[in-house]
């Protein structure tokens, strides 16, 4: 079935939740067992080597966790490489429809659909676009999601060790119970889950999150070259940008502007290929410079559509009273369902996990009146609802996958 082009990136962003939801699977397998081998013989009244039997079990722990993390790459490999090809077929489908759609004449459609669709089967022979294609995007996709595994490893061994060494040490002044202790410091470290992931920004990211940006920035990437690609084979070489109700400063100056896939910006003559009258176009930038500007940054929710000088309509402004700062509230809100609901994995006892899901519950309350406030759409329960159209939080980090250039 034919999609449009933001439906194309929006499906490659469904696409990136379900691969990140496997990572929060794994990353709630983990903590779990760091919990279950902290909480073992907190209570015994003969507690003087308790972190010494608890870090004799490091090794039993660390095999634990690769179990884990290898069921966990087999499956992620999989389902990265496949959001990544079921994107890009998709934003080629879109090119077909977003162009074909604009054309008012019965003879130019049939004419444009044919060309078209000979670019499309083109480019699925092909199979790579100038500069960067699909298959080298779904293989960096691949390289950048199994990149966490190690590095959960090594984290998980942290977490562990810094809360038993932690628990000890507080325990020992008599300032907590061991009990009360633990589970003071498995709360303050898997606040921010396994974490220590590091992007091209030099930005520190939780395992989830990571991938869910790593794929979120392949995929919408996909969806734009997929469709780029088939426009280009088929002489189509101007676009233009969507509109949203609300955007980031960075994506602002691109909203509604004519870019060119190549060639010059600035004042052009294009032929009008319904009456093969020249025309004047103002171009406003090149895509590969409105990229490297930030426009189709991770969680962007614009996109691209063929513009064919004389036919296309400007697009149009889009009402909305909800604001950027509605978004970034939503996001934090979020976060908050998210930490909390590491809270109650990594809870030792009843009374801990109920106060841990009564604060899930609350902040899912608080978003809940958050989105009937503001028209803000949610995401279904088990996915992320903190990406929005046009949208990056300060905390974001650039692309992960450099725009081709």
């Amino acid at each position: 079935m034919a999609v449009t082009p933001a439906g194309a990136i929006e499906a490659g962003l469904e696409q990136a939740r379900l691969v990140a939801a496997m990572y929060t699977d794994a990353e709630e397998a983990l903590l779990e067992r760091i919990a279950a081998r902290v909480g073992k013989d907190l209570d015994e009244e003969d507690g003087d080597d308790w972190a010494a039997k608890r870090l004799g079990e490091v090794t039993q722990l660390r095999r634990d966790a690769e179990a884990i993390v290898r069921r966990l790459e087999a499956a992620a490999k999989a389902a990265a490489q496949q959001a990544v090809l079921d994107t890009w077929a998709a934003g080629m489908d879109a090119a077909m429809r977003g162009a074909v759609l604009q054309v008012h004449d019965a003879k130019l459609r049939r004419r444009l659909a044919r060309v078209l669709r000979d670019a499309q089967n083109l480019g699925t022979r092909r199979g790579i676009n100038p500069g960067q294609g699909v298959a080298e995007l779904a293989a960096q996709a691949v390289r950048l999601v199994t990149a966490v595994h190690e590095g959960a490893l090594r984290a998980v061994d942290d977490i562990y060790r810094n809360v038993v060494a932690e628990t000890a040490g507080r325990a020992l002044v008599g300032a907590e119970t061991r009990r009360e202790a633990a589970q003071r410091a498995l709360d303050r470290f898997t606040a921010q889950g396994i974490s220590g992931f590091v992007d091209q920004a030099g930005r520190t990211w939780g395992m989830r999150e990571y991938v869910e940006m790593a794929m979120r920035t392949a995929t919408a990437r996909a969806a734009v070259d997929g469709h780029l690609s088939t426009l280009r084979e088929a002489g189509i070489n101007l676009v233009s940008v969507s509109r949203l109700p609300y955007t980031c400063d960075r994506c602002a100056r691109w909203e509604g502007k004519v870019l060119a896939i190549s060639g010059p910006a600035g004042t052009r003559v294009e032929e009008n290929p319904a009456t093969g009258v020249e025309v004047f176009v103002e171009v406003e930038g090149t895509v590969a410079e409105a990229r490297l500007a930030g426009l189709l940054h991770p969680n962007c929710g614009h996109s691209l559509n063929a513009y064919l000088p004389g036919v296309s309509r400007p697009a149009p402004v889009v009402q909305s009273k909800t604001t950027y700062a509605d978004a970034q509230r939503q996001r934090y809100l979020e976060r908050k369902i998210r930490e909390n609901k590491r809270r109650a994995v990594v809870a030792l006892d009843e009374g801990a996990k109920r106060k841990a899901e009564q604060k899930v519950a609350a902040y899912q309350e608080k978003v809940r009146g958050h989105t009937r406030a503001t028209a803000l759409r949610r995401r279904r329960a088990g996915k992320s609802a903190d990406a929005g159209p046009g949208i990056m939080g300060p905390a974001d980090a650039e692309q992960l996958i450099s725009p081709a250039l």
